[in-house]
C-alpha cells in the first residue's frame, strides 16, 4: 500500500469519527434536556443552567470540528485542490449551472422582519411551551431554549424543509444576518440543530415573533395552528399567545 493510499485511508477513518462526535453531542443534548425533571422548579432552573453552558461549549466545539473537517479535506490524499483526484466540478460545468438545494426555484423577495408590535408586552413574560395542531409541547422558560424546543420539533416533522432554509440564506435574514446556516461560523451566535444546521440565536424576543411567524408558514403550517404558552414573570399568570392574533 502507497503512503498516498494509507494517509487517504486515516484521513476518510478520521473524517467519518469526528462526524460521529457531532451526531453524539446532538444526541447528548436531546439526552440532557429530557432528564430534566420539569415539574421541580429547582430542578428545572439548574437544568437549564447547565444545559445552557453545555450549548455554549457544544457551539464552539462544533466551529472547531467544522475548521478541522474543511482543513482535513484540503489534503490532497482527500482529494483536496492539490490531489485533483476528486474535482469540485464536472467538465464544461459552472457553478451557476447547478440547481438550487432540493431542485427548488430560487426563492421570491421576502418582505423585511422587522420587530413585533407585542414588544412591551413580551418584556414582562416568558414562554414555557407551545401549541402546533393537537399537540403541546413544553421548553425551559428562557426564548432561546424555547426557540431550540420548536426548531427541534419542526426538524423531526420536515428535516429536509428546515434544511433548505439554510441554503437560501436570504429567505430568513435580518439585515445581511442570515438566521440559517449550513456552518457557525455564518452566525453570531449560532444554535445547534442537526448535523450541518444552525440557526441564529441571537435574537430579541419581539423580532423572534416575526421569525417564528414566517417560519410557521414557511413550513407549511396555518398561523392559527401555532400558539406560544406565557407566563408572567412577577405573578406567574399564563397565558395563551396565537400567531394569527
Amino acid at each position: 500500500m502507497s503512503e498516498r493510499v494509507r494517509i487517504g485511508e486515516t484521513l476518510r477513518e478520521a473524517k467519518a469519527h469526528l462526524e460521529q462526535v457531532s451526531a453524539r453531542l446532538e444526541a447528548l443534548s436531546k439526552a440532557l434536556w429530557e432528564s430534566i425533571d420539569h415539574d421541580d422548579p429547582a430542578a428545572l432552573e439548574a437544568g437549564v443552567r447547565f444545559k445552557q453552558g453545555y450549548n455554549q461549549h457544544r457551539a464552539d466545539l462544533e466551529q472547531a470540528l467544522a475548521r478541522l473537517l474543511a482543513l482535513l479535506a484540503e489534503h490532497p490524499a482527500a482529494g483536496g485542490p492539490k490531489g485533483g483526484e476528486v474535482p469540485s466540478e464536472r467538465p464544461n460545468e459552472k457553478p451557476a449551472d447547478k440547481p438550487t438545494a432540493q431542485g427548488a426555484p430560487p426563492p421570491g423577495p421576502r418582505p423585511a422582519l422587522a420587530p413585533s408590535p407585542l414588544a412591551k408586552e413580551l418584556e414582562q413574560k416568558l414562554p414555557f411551551g407551545f401549541m402546533l395542531g393537537a399537540q403541546t409541547y413544553t421548553s425551559a422558560s428562557a426564548w432561546p431554549l424555547f426557540y431550540e424546543a420548536l426548531l427541534q420539533e419542526l426538524y423531526g416533522r420536515a428535516p429536509e424543509k428546515l434544511s433548505r432554509l439554510a441554503d437560501a440564506p436570504d429567505v430568513f435574514e435580518i439585515g445581511d444576518r442570515p438566521l440559517f446556516a449550513r456552518v457557525p461560523d455564518r452566525l453570531d451566535d449560532p444554535m445547534p440543530i442537526a448535523e450541518a444546521l444552525y440557526a441564529e440565536a441571537d435574537l430579541a424576543p419581539a423580532v423572534l415573533i416575526e421569525v417564528i411567524k414566517r417560519l410557521v408558514r414557511e413550513m407549511g403550517y396555518p398561523l392559527d395552528s401555532f400558539k406560544i404558552l406565557l407566563k408572567e414573570k412577577n405573578r406567574g399568570t399564563v397565558e395563551t399567545l396565537s400567531l394569527a392574533a
